[in-house]
């Protein structure tokens, strides 16, 4: 059993050890760039028995995050079409950090509820969008849709119980820039989590700031 967890392990790390080489590959020829969301909404909805509505929690919490990525604009759409005019797809790739604080859920039928709890969680994301000039604003602005996976520790609200977690994220992103480096930011993430107590859907609406270096 041990030496199956070992290989796990090697396993993960390896394949996180190529993702960060592949950063490093491309950081010569993308943007760097930082996003940081210092607003998070949250809600979630924590189930142990998907199946009846009964046993769904609604949570309330709050959230902040961040995003280290580099975008390398690969395709200049076609410039001859007034819509097109000043627009680029890119991709994107980075790591993204968070940090999130839920409420207790709602007392569900049998006289329980689900625990508040906290998580602090880290992983890869990779993800695609457009950037124009020439959208309904007068600014640049840039559209992008990514997804990722996190490696979550958690802790149950005032207590000294902790565990670990994996969720699945898919995130919307819109930014605004202001100047060349600086750009108001906009994400709402969708995450799936694995949580020790059931299986957690948790939705954010951040509001932040992006500085590209």
């Amino acid at each position: 059993m041990q030496t199956r967890i070992g290989k796990m392990k090697h396993t993960k790390f390896a394949i996180l050890l190529a993702f960060l080489c592949t950063l490093g590959a491309g950081k010569a020829a993308a943007l760097p760039a930082f996003d940081f969301y210092y607003v998070g909404f949250a809600n979630a909805w924590t189930s142990l028995d998907t199946s009846t509505s009964e046993t769904v929690g609604h949570h309330y919490g709050w959230s902040i995050s961040a995003d280290v990525r580099w975008l390398a604009r690969r395709i200049a759409l076609d410039r001859d079409t007034p819509a097109a005019a000043g627009a680029s797809v890119s991709i994107l790739h980075g790591l993204h950090g968070q940090f999130i604080a839920m409420a207790a859920s709602n007392w569900l039928d049998d006289g329980s509820r689900y625990r508040a709890w906290s998580a602090l969680g880290l992983g890869p994301e990779l993800g695609i969008g457009i950037s124009t000039s020439n959208f309904i604003l007068p600014w640049s602005q840039t559209f992008f849709v990514s997804a990722g996976v996190l490696g979550n520790l958690a802790n149950y609200s005032q207590t000294s119980l902790y565990n670990a977690y994996i969720s699945w994220l898919v995130k919307a992103s819109w930014g605004l820039e202001l100047s060349k480096s600086l750009a108001l930011s906009a994400a709402l993430p969708l995450e799936y989590a694995f949580r020790a107590d059931g299986r957690s859907i948790i939705a954010t609406l951040n509001l932040g700031v992006r500085y590209a270096f």
